[in-house]
């Protein structure tokens, strides 16, 4: 499943994603050295998740195209390079997939400010970055360009070009905290007889919750 690391390109902020900002109230954890700012210590955990990938079938309907569960761990919180962030690794298994699950690592967290105040929050797969524009006390969002290759991975024909959206909420679920993903995606293409179409649809939801 090596190939399937191109997924996470555009998902580093959902998937390898896992641990975005805290929910308000979430305690430190212990252990991390002096300076690091509590709501970067409070990322460090793991939290196991589900996920659900949608795309196009032959006749342009949305169809469900994979599946796969996973475990992120976020550890080592530390400051360095004008950032405060913790270090993850995703491990995802594929339904239906042989061989070891996928295993990628990133850094979460956030730029500092001049003051040493938090700044944009930020999450970093692969060497790609992307910065997260709070909506709200619990809630996220990001927007990003689908690649032309993952768009054919979806099911949609060469030149298709698309926009992702990603909202991230995150609640306390019978008292466990829930991080609730969606990402709407946009995608413009050409069908067989060069009439130009245009979807907008849910290519992917799913969800992480804390581990005790």
């Amino acid at each position: 499943m090596r190939t399937m690391s191109w997924l996470m390109l555009p998902l580093a902020a959902l998937l390898a994603p896992g641990a975005l900002p805290a929910a308000a109230g979430a305690d430190a954890k212990p252990g991390a050295p002096e300076g690091v700012p509590p709501e970067v210590r409070a990322l460090a955990g793991s939290y196991s998740g589900a996920w659900t990938m949608y795309g196009i079938d032959d006749k342009g309907e949305v169809v469900k195209r994979m599946a796969w569960t996973d475990t992120l761990k976020a550890a080592a919180p530390v400051v360095q390079g004008g950032r405060a962030y913790v270090s993850t690794t995703d491990e995802m298994t594929f339904a239906g997939a042989k061989g070891p699950p996928l295993k990628v690592e990133g850094r979460e967290g956030y730029y500092l400010t001049k003051d040493g105040g938090l700044g944009d929050y930020f999450i970093e797969t692969y060497g790609q970055v992307h910065r997260l524009a709070r909506l709200g006390a619990n809630a996220w969002s990001y927007a990003a360009p689908a690649a032309e290759q993952e768009l054919a991975r979806l099911g949609f024909p060469r030149g298709a070009t698309g926009q992702h959206v990603v909202v991230k909420v995150i609640t306390t679920e019978q008292g466990v905290e829930t991080h609730r993903i969606s990402r709407v995606t946009t995608v413009t293409w050409k069908d067989r007889g060069d009439q130009e179409r245009t979807v907008q649809f849910v290519s992917l939801q799913g969800y992480h919750k804390r581990q005790p």
